[in-house]
């Protein structure tokens, strides 16, 4: 599957060439198990990414974190190996399921994912237990130099709340559809909850992910 969607990554990347557009970022999804299977090597997913053309520090492995991991230190050593080789490493699903602020602490990603479960409501009265966690990513992502992802943003008060509480990159529904093609986000000032939002705290944006790579 990971061929498959770097075929896909490459198409996009020379439709965008033709075009005139600007480098765009990709996201790759691997269960941890997958990144543990005895077949896969980052070394060898750096050659498959070189070959058709593309760059590795335009793709970030996202780690998602649907599974427990019984030993972390394998994890780590494959998380550290494919930043050596210059990809982008994220933690998915942030704050559910398994992924705690240990094993996001030993991985050390770049890019932190806060599940969308927590973005949910986090501007409603009674939030204030979710914002207090951001608080906590946001604290914690700055410590060890990752950038905190908001996914799941539905509604301008969540968007605002995250905003506010520091997180800079977000995805969702509120800032674009899922869609086979790269789309400019919407504008910034139509996204206010209460009027036009200043340039400067106008760095909330959405991110680009591909996600049919489950490793064989």
């Amino acid at each position: 599957m990971s061929a498959i969607a770097l075929d896909r990554i490459a198409e996009l990347e020379t439709a965008g060439r033709q075009a005139g557009r600007k480098p765009t970022r990709y996201a790759l999804n691997f269960t941890p198990s997958s990144l543990l299977a005895p077949r896969f090597s980052a070394a060898a997913l750096a050659a498959m990414v070189e070959s058709r053309g593309l760059f590795r520090r335009a793709i970030t492995i996202e780690c998602t974190e649907q599974q427990a991991v019984s030993d972390v230190l394998p994890l780590t050593k494959q998380a550290k190996a494919l930043r050596r080789l210059g990809f982008g490493f994220a933690v998915d699903d942030a704050g559910a399921g398994y992924a705690s602020f240990t094993l996001i602490a030993a991985l050390r990603p770049s890019i932190i994912k806060i599940d969308r479960e927590i973005v949910h409501g986090i501007g409603d009265k009674k939030g204030d237990a979710k914002q207090a966690l951001v608080e906590a990513f946001v604290s914690f992502g700055r410590r060890i130099g990752a950038r905190l992802v908001a996914e799941g943003i539905e509604t301008r008060r969540e968007l605002a709340m995250l905003k506010s509480l520091g997180v800079e990159l977000g995805q969702g529904f509120l800032l674009g559809r899922p869609s086979s093609e790269p789309a400019l986000p919407r504008p910034m000032a139509s996204l206010a909850p209460g009027g036009p939002i200043r340039a400067s705290a106008g760095r909330l944006r959405p991110g680009r992910t591909l996600s049919p790579a489950e490793h064989p």
